[in-house]
């Protein structure tokens, strides 16, 4: 059967673009949450632990919410966001549970608070700036 014009005309979807950067982003994760750090470094913005765990487990949604598009691509948005948030939720309450196991870092319940509010936030504007911006249809 010969594909639809559409999907002919369409960027094809690749596993690399949007199943491997969702990987490799939370491997850096784990393993800079797993190392033995220092002191986080002073900077003209005040980087407070609880912010970064926000920003990074945020970010890490959205790369899963990019790879839930390419594993079902017929589910809605979002369906696509919400795997995205759960992932990500877990995979925080993951390295939490590992960090309580590894003699030179703690765990925090706090953290994964701060990683789950990251996810709300990040889910919520994507939402809706996709609903603010619906994208058109090539035709």
């Amino acid at each position: 059967m010969l594909p639809d014009a559409n999907q002919v005309r369409q960027r094809p979807l690749t596993f690399a673009t949007h199943v491997l950067p969702a990987v490799g982003y939370a491997g850096v994760i784990f393993y800079t949450g797993l190392i033995k750090l220092g002191p986080l470094p002073e900077g003209p913005i005040v980087a407070t632990d609880k912010l970064l765990h926000a920003v990074v487990f945020g970010a890490l949604s959205l790369l899963l919410a990019r790879a839930a598009h390419w594993l079902w691509p017929r589910t809605t948005l979002s369906r696509k966001l919400a795997r995205g948030g759960v992932g990500s939720c877990t995979l925080g309450l993951l390295l939490e549970v590992c960090q309580a196991f590894t003699a030179y870092r703690s765990a925090d319940v706090f953290d994964w608070v701060a990683d789950t509010v990251g996810v709300l936030i990040a889910l919520a504007v994507t939402f809706a700036l996709f609903s603010l911006f619906p994208r058109r249809a090539h035709g």
